[in-house]
């Protein structure tokens, strides 16, 4: 009996720490009008992460989805806040690192970093057709 209860317990805590892993994060994920995160990816083993959303195709120009996102999805991490915006899912990393075709298809990106001095938002020159705030490939 107690070789059962301590596998019962066992099963038990193997199952709270899955669900409370980062991979849990997908019950959590944020979404808005025209957009959604899609997977959250941890920076190594730091407890900071990239947030990987999608923006609707008939969205993708338009700036306030963007500035929307942002203010959703870091209002809860007052340190660092880091998203990645692909209009196509099928070329949304599953890691932090991505191949030449995701980012050539990457629409924006938004970093924070407090201990950094860092607050930028960056969108691709097909997006917001501004060199002082766009990046090519």
């Amino acid at each position: 009996m107690l070789k059962k209860t301590t596998l019962v317990i066992f099963l038990f805590l193997i199952s709270f720490k899955a669900v409370s892993g980062p991979t849990a994060q997908s019950s959590e994920l944020h979404s808005g009008e025209g957009w959604r995160v899609i997977r959250t990816v941890e920076l190594g083993q730091t407890g900071k992460y990239i947030h990987m959303v999608l923006v609707d195709l008939d969205r993708d120009t338009d700036i306030s989805t963007y500035g929307a996102a942002r203010i959703k999805i870091c209002r809860s991490e007052p340190d660092f806040c880091r998203i990645r915006f692909w209009n196509e899912e099928r070329y949304i990393p599953n890691s932090v690192s991505f191949t030449k075709n995701q980012h050539k298809t990457l629409r924006a990106e938004y970093t924070f970093n407090r201990e950094g001095g860092i607050h930028k938002m960056r969108y691709s020159c097909t997006v917001l057709p501004n060199k002082s705030l766009c990046f090519k490939y």
